[in-house]
């Protein structure tokens, strides 16, 4: 038996946050049907396509079912009312606007399941003057302040490359559903669970709201250097870039030693942090980048490695894919995919010892379970 075993789980939605978070839920034991209109759902069709499917569909649906089920017309609308009594939870991630038009706001689908649990999520929330607007990871990142945190000191604003902020959105979505799950369980109540990409972002900002409203600091771009410790930072090297998170005294005499610095240990500018954060960016960076550059980024780590300082070099996804670490430790999971052969996938983030996830498995052909379903509403 699995932890979510006996859960089941109607799938609505379109996008990255909800698909990936029922597919979570699904590597638990949850049943998740996924609701596609006749002509599927968009991802089916998304870059990365092997042998005419999307790779990106196959991982955010695997281990799902599918029913084709146009809700856009009412004979589709009468067909879908009739599958969600069958469900614990129903998710989905249109606007408020599309919800009142399809007739699936909370209150509609809690007339027909009275205890549903009703996980919703959106860009800018369900409610406020914002909750209609159309929204993209770039431009949540744009109003969450995230963007304008990151990138290099006087420099432009970069968003996150993988796409953070839903990712955070996909962690509190199947976190939410469990507790709500959990209070179901004492309570026998359903409740509504509600997520916003814009929330999720502004809880990684952590204390830059406070610094200003107390004392008027307002964060800066500052690339990958930390302003409170120093050497915390990224470096050139001959073959790539290395992450080198020097934070104490101790871990600087140990560096210095590791990268035969000794003329930079003895240097009166540097013998204590704050010597070594005041003007970092144009005293002892360009001192250190001198040095490193020579070496390659697996040499630094290694050598670093040696003495406990934290470094990486930094790594690619082909360097990464390939690393037996990352599977021998459960980071990436490998595969036969009966669709496209030998796959490398990232694993479940969250790891239960008594009932681990199930290996991954192919996404559903579209509507390969409509007939299943249709006959459990008495329909076929």
């Amino acid at each position: 038996m699995k932890a979510l075993t006996d859960v089941k789980i109607l799938d609505l939605s379109q996008k990255l946050t909800v698909n990936l978070a029922t597919m979570y839920l699904a590597g638990y034991g949850a049943e998740v049907v996924k609701v596609e209109v006749p002509t599927g759902d968009a991802a089916r069709s998304w870059q990365p396509i092997q042998k005419n499917e999307s790779l990106y569909f196959n991982y955010l649906n695997g281990g799902k079912k599918s029913v084709v089920i146009d809700y856009r017309t009412e004979e589709g609308m009468v067909v879908l009312k009739d599958l969600i009594p069958l469900f614990d939870v129903v998710c989905m991630d249109f606007t408020a606007a599309e919800q009142e038009k399809l007739g699936l706001t909370y209150e509609d689908v809690k007339a027909i399941k009275e205890d549903v649990i009703y996980a919703a999520y959106s860009y800018y929330g369900s409610t406020g003057p914002m909750k209609n607007r159309p929204g993209s990871s770039i431009t949540v990142q744009a109003r969450a302040v995230a963007m304008n945190m990151t990138g290099v000191r006087n420099d432009y604003p970069v968003q996150a490359a993988p796409s953070i902020g839903e990712h955070y959105s996909v962690a509190y979505l199947a976190t939410g559903i469990v507790m709500a799950l959990q209070d179901k369980l004492k309570r026998g109540i359903g409740q509504k669970v509600d997520i916003a990409l814009l929330d999720a972002i502004y809880s990684c900002i952590e204390a830059a709201p406070a610094a200003y409203s107390s004392v008027g600091e307002v964060h800066k771009r500052k690339g990958n250097f930390d302003p409170s410790c120093a050497p915390y930072d990224t470096f050139e090297t001959s073959d790539g870039y290395v992450a080198i998170g020097v934070a104490t005294q101790a871990q600087w005499e140990k560096f210095c030693e590791a990268m035969d610095l000794q003329d930079l240990a003895a240097d009166e500018r540097f013998k204590d942090n704050e010597g070594r954060r005041t003007d970092y960016l144009d005293v002892l960076r360009p001192l250190l980048a001198k040095e490193l550059i020579g070496y390659t980024k697996t040499d630094i780590e290694n050598k670093c490695r040696k003495l406990g300082i934290p470094c990486c070099a930094v790594l690619t996804i082909p360097e990464i894919t390939d690393l037996p670490f990352t599977l021998e430790n459960g980071y990436m999971t490998a595969y036969d995919s009966e669709k496209f052969g030998k796959l490398k996938y990232p694993t479940i983030p969250f790891a239960l010892s008594e009932t681990p996830a199930e290996a991954f498995a192919d996404a559903p052909e579209l509507g390969a379970d409509t007939a299943d379903y249709l006959r459990k509403t008495g329909r076929a």
